[in-house]
């Protein structure tokens, strides 16, 4: 048996974020940070998307809200700071010799807030939820998936082994995410119960004073043993989506911590708030319906290629998103996959655009309807006005709600989000090929053999050579129509907050991480 030190590259998918509508009316942007009394038992994180639209089950949810859930419940497997996999819920873990086999050991005295024990057949229960369509987190590991687990047997009270249909090396790091958090026995047999009620291990409990939708409050878990690694007694997560609404939050004290879009840097940075900075987030417009479901234009390769011809990235940088840098690969330019050529393949060419719609039998084009929420209203307008040029009418609809923007998934053809792709395969079987952007299940055998071949891949050679033919194809299918890669940043109240650390290359920092500044 080993210690668990293998590379955790938790799957991220961001559209809630993208798609929602803003519930905190901005302030003046004065001086507020300077003066506001430093209170070092609460932290408030001003952030862009409701954490909990779906309730508290973490199987409903990605990576994207990982920080939030962190703070409810625990995971098999936790993220380190340094973007590894260590102890979670299992202690150890340990693979047969042909990896077919993944045996967890568990923790001892883990009690959720039902009452309920962590043990073998608890695991087993919340693993034996794969098979449930609408549990989004446990699409890579559903029946017929590349990552599927075939069983998951009790071994004894605190050993459970995954048995998988191929080869799975490397497994454990997908459970150092929202897949791999557990849910009290109350939560696993009533799951309908998480709507409104978590039931976890985690270091915080939700408080009374939560206002969903609006702002999340927790506090302090006295009975677990993980709570006095969280420094905070109490975190709230505030939800700002209007991005200029966030910065003047944190500016003016009522965040600690605010998830900063780039052109509002500038304005924090001169106000003396501190930013943490990462790269790898690829703002991208996401082809929901390939199979012309809710629009027949879609069903054609030729007509979705148009549109990485008729977005003109630079212009759409150089007027909303400074800082940032124009986007034609899927994947982001510290990957191993990111590749020159697309750059000037997919150049912006809007003649090019009319000839494959042409070609595609939309010679005048074609209409659609598109959601849209506050945080993506400015740059979809900026992309109609291309898209037009073309022929391509894009109806702009604000969503009416959070149900509406996230419904839209299957009722519209074309989202927008920005999406990690901090660990391309998980996030390929979670989102891409059998997840939330493809609910019309749609198949291209290049993408999945691409995945297929990334995810065996032994070295670096081979992980370049894969990871570049996904990202090729992902482009080229016009499945991924990527913008512009934005930088994460993550302002911080330098009064009171240390500097924000980031684990690894995930773009979301551990709730964990957070300390006073010192």
């Amino acid at each position: 048996m080993k210690l668990l030190n293998s590379t955790a590259r938790a799957s991220s998918a961001v559209l809630a974020g993208a798609l929602l509508l803003g519930s905190l009316t901005a302030c003046g942007g004065g001086s507020g940070q300077a003066a506001a009394k430093v209170d070092t038992s609460t932290l408030t994180l001003a952030i862009d998307s409701d954490s909990a639209s779906f309730g508290f089950d973490p199987l409903r949810v990605s990576a994207a809200q990982r920080q939030f859930f962190e703070g409810l419940y625990e995971s098999l497997m936790t993220l380190q700071a340094d973007g590894s996999a260590g102890p979670g819920l299992a202690k150890e873990f340990s693979y047969n010799a042909d990896n077919t086999v993944l045996t967890l050991t568990l923790k001892d005295d883990v009690t959720f807030t039902d009452g309920s024990k962590l043990d073998a057949e608890l695991v087993k229960a919340n693993l034996d939820r794969r098979s449930d369509p609408a549990l989004s987190a446990y699409s890579a590991v559903a029946k017929g998936g590349a990552q599927e687990i075939t069983s998951v047997d009790v071994v004894s009270p605190t050993q459970v082994a995954l048995t998988f249909a191929k080869p799975q090396p490397g497994f454990e790091k997908n459970l150092a995410s929202t897949t791999g958090m557990i849910v009290g026995k109350n939560g696993v047999t009533d799951s309908a119960s998480l709507a409104a009620t978590p039931a976890g291990s985690g270091p915080y409990i939700l408080d009374p004073a939560t206002v969903k939708g609006n702002k999340y409050v927790l506090v302090k878990n006295d009975k677990s043993p993980e709570a006095p690694k969280y420094a905070f007694d109490k975190v709230i997560f505030s939800v700002v989506l209007d991005p200029q609404a966030r910065a003047n939050a944190l500016v003016s004290g009522q965040a600690d911590v605010a998830m900063l879009t780039s052109n509002t840097v500038d304005f924090a940075k001169s106000k003396g708030v501190g930013v943490s900075q990462i790269g790898g987030t690829v703002n991208t417009m996401v082809s929901f319906d390939k199979i012309g479901k809710t629009a027949p234009a879609f069903a054609e390769e030729k007509v979705r290629q148009a549109f990485q011809y008729a977005i003109n990235r630079q212009a759409l940088v150089d007027a909303l998103h400074k800082g940032d840098i124009p986007a034609w690969n899927a994947l982001p330019k510290d990957s191993a996959g990111f590749t020159k050529e697309l750059e000037t393949k997919f150049a912006y060419n809007p003649d090019k655009a009319k000839a494959l719609l042409a070609e595609a039998g939309y010679p005048d084009g074609f209409e659609f309807t598109i959601v849209a929420g506050a945080q993506t209203q400015t740059d979809l307008q900026a992309v109609q006005k291309d898209l037009a040029a073309v022929g391509i009418t894009m109806n702009i609809k604000m969503a009416a709600s959070t149900d509406e923007a996230f419904a839209a998934v299957a009722t519209t053809p074309l989202g927008y989000a920005p999406l990690s792709w901090d660990n391309p395969v998980g996030f390929m079987y979670g989102a891409v090929l059998n997840g939330f952007t493809n609910v019309q299940k749609a198949t291209d055998e290049q993408l999945s053999a691409a995945t297929g071949e990334l995810a065996a891949a032994k070295d670096d050679a081979a992980v370049k050579a894969a990871a570049t033919k996904l990202n090729t194809r992902l482009v080229e299918s016009g499945w991924m129509i990527p913008l512009y890669e934005a930088l994460v940043n993550q302002g911080y109240n330098t009064k009171k907050v240390a500097p924000v650390e980031f684990a690894g290359t995930n773009a979301y920092p551990l709730l964990s991480s957070y300390k006073p500044a010192s």
